[in-house]
């Protein structure tokens, strides 16, 4: 089945991801991570410093569902603080707005180490709508983040700085970040303490249980022997299957053509509150990409007539929102698979199959940012430490 489909804009023009083996002969480890798009790449980078690992996945590293990301990373969630509260209680909600921020220093203290190579910035960020029908959901959000002591402004039409309309927006100086996360990815794995146990175009076609673990055999016939096992496949694992949490979705984006002497208000990530909602950033060069319009994912392989449709639909929008700009053009359409739960959070820690198997699957449009704090709810686990983000992570919650 097709999880990503197009040509992906992050996977082109840039330094690629160094060639890994196949795995050639039986392994032993103390854990296996499956799947090495950007979920794999962050648990291989910070478990592989503590534990034998190995990493495996069945392609290339990078150009699964991390192709597509837009790495837009807000510190807010998929949906409004009031609609998250039959899953998570205030308290909990806070939590997570706090793990997003948390996040955003933690990517910046990497780049600090290693260097910008992924094309990384700081960037405020801005939810708004621009209907009657959304206006009053934007200030009610605006009012429980003022409550909880998250700085932000409201605007409206009155104050408005970008260059399209709004009713109302909220505007987080200090909300998030952004990447190209093929290039993000490339970091992380080749900055790994591992190097000689990470392994590509190597399936995992069986997974036995075993004397003091597991013995996984890959669709060459080797084995790796391991006492704990991660998942983190994104969304192309049967095992999901059966999780109620986890609904799966197509998302879709337009990269534009460069344009000159273009920008908006402090290049802020802007996201829409209109469902299909919309968000868009600015690349370099001047680029705009515009992603959105989801739909969802029957298990088959991605809809192509449709697909063209959601690119004439964001393309269309586009157009709408910079009317007064006649030469913006489409250069890139591309299309990936995504998931999402009830409380916008991953699928990260135990199973409910057995406690040592591990999801690591971020979820969400927001998943590098619960990948990078949901790391360390598996690092807490692995150690038989308590966290405060467990309950809110686990694959075995209720919503």
């Amino acid at each position: 089945m097709e999880y990503v489909k197009g040509r992906p804009f992050f996977c082109e023009n840039v330094s690629r991801i160094k060639n890994y083996p196949y795995l050639s002969k039986d392994k032993y480890c103390d854990i296996l991570i499956i799947g090495g798009g950007i979920d794999g790449s962050i648990a291989n980078y910070y478990l592989s410093d503590k534990y034998d690992v190995v990493l495996v996945d069945k392609g290339r590293l990078g150009f699964g569902c991390t192709s597509c990301a837009t790495a837009l990373l807000e510190y807010q969630l998929d949906d409004f603080a009031k609609d998250l509260l039959p899953y998570m209680s205030e308290k909990e909600i806070c939590m997570a707005y706090k793990m997003g921020l948390e996040a955003v220093d933690k990517i910046q203290y990497l780049i600090n180490h290693y260097g910008n190579t992924c094309d990384f910035n700081l960037r405020p960020t801005f939810l708004f709508s621009n209907s009657i029908f959304t206006k009053s959901a934007i200030e009610e959000e605006y009012k429980f983040r003022i409550k909880n002591n998250f700085i932000c402004e409201l605007f409206d039409e009155s104050n408005n700085p970008f260059p399209f309309s709004i009713k109302s927006g909220i505007f987080a100086r200090n909300g998030g970040c952004e990447f190209n996360p093929y290039l993000f990815e490339k970091l992380m794995i080749e900055n790994a303490k591992n190097q000689e146990n990470i392994f590509e175009n190597t399936k995992i076609d069986k997974i036995e249980n075993a004397f003091l673990g597991f013995v996984a055999t890959t669709n060459f016939g080797e084995k790796i022997y391991c006492k704990k096992i991660i998942i983190s496949t994104g969304f192309n694992w049967e095992i999901l299957n059966t999780n109620s949490l986890c609904e799966r979705f197509i998302t879709y984006s337009v990269v534009t053509n460069s344009l000159k002497d273009f920008m908006w208000f402090e290049n802020a990530l802007v996201h829409d509150a209109v469902s299909p909602y919309h968000y868009m950033r600015l690349l370099p060069g001047n680029k705009i990409i515009f992603g959105g319009e989801d739909s969802v994912y029957k298990g088959k392989d991605i809809n192509e007539n449709l697909a063209t449709k959601k690119y004439v639909k964001l393309t269309n929008d586009l157009f709408k929102l910079f009317s007064n700009r006649k030469d913006i053009k489409i250069d890139y359409s591309f299309c990936g698979c995504f998931g999402t739960t009830p409380n916008n959070l991953g699928l990260i820690g135990e199973s409910k199959y057995d406690d040592n198997i591990l999801l690591f699957i971020s979820c969400g449009a927001n998943g590098i940012i619960n990948a990078m704090k949901g790391i360390e709810v598996i690092e807490d686990i692995l150690e038989h430490k308590d966290n405060k983000l467990i309950k809110i992570f686990s694959p075995k919650r209720d919503c």
